[in-house]
């Protein structure tokens, strides 16, 4: 019975998601996108939380704690869950202290 249940669920599922696949020139990178990059995104923001972790006392000392938090905290954050899904040639932008230190 369980068997018969999953079937049916996944035809289910594959009917309904039959549309998603209606032939737009950006379904590639989309889904690669999706099935990709979002995850390995979400695996570098835990790496970024543990490199930030053990480089936090070094910053201190150096006096860059800011710049390592967005190395390894908002870069990742921004790149998995800002950027537009599909959209590879996101930039990340720069924070106010960069800005402030550019001028």
């Amino acid at each position: 019975m369980k068997k018969v249940t999953t079937i049916i669920l996944i035809l289910a599922m594959l009917t309904v998601s039959v549309p998603v696949f209606a032939g737009t020139e950006n379904d590639g990178p989309m889904v690669g996108d999706t099935l990709a990059a979002r995850p390995l995104g979400l695996v570098s923001i835990g790496v970024g939380a543990a490199l930030w972790v053990l480089s936090f006392p070094f910053a201190i000392m150096s006096g860059n704690i800011e710049k390592t938090t967005e190395t390894f905290i908002a870069n990742p954050v921004k790149y998995t869950v800002v950027r537009q899904v599909g959209d590879f040639d996101y930039e990340l932008t720069s924070t106010p202290a960069e800005e402030a230190g550019k001028q």
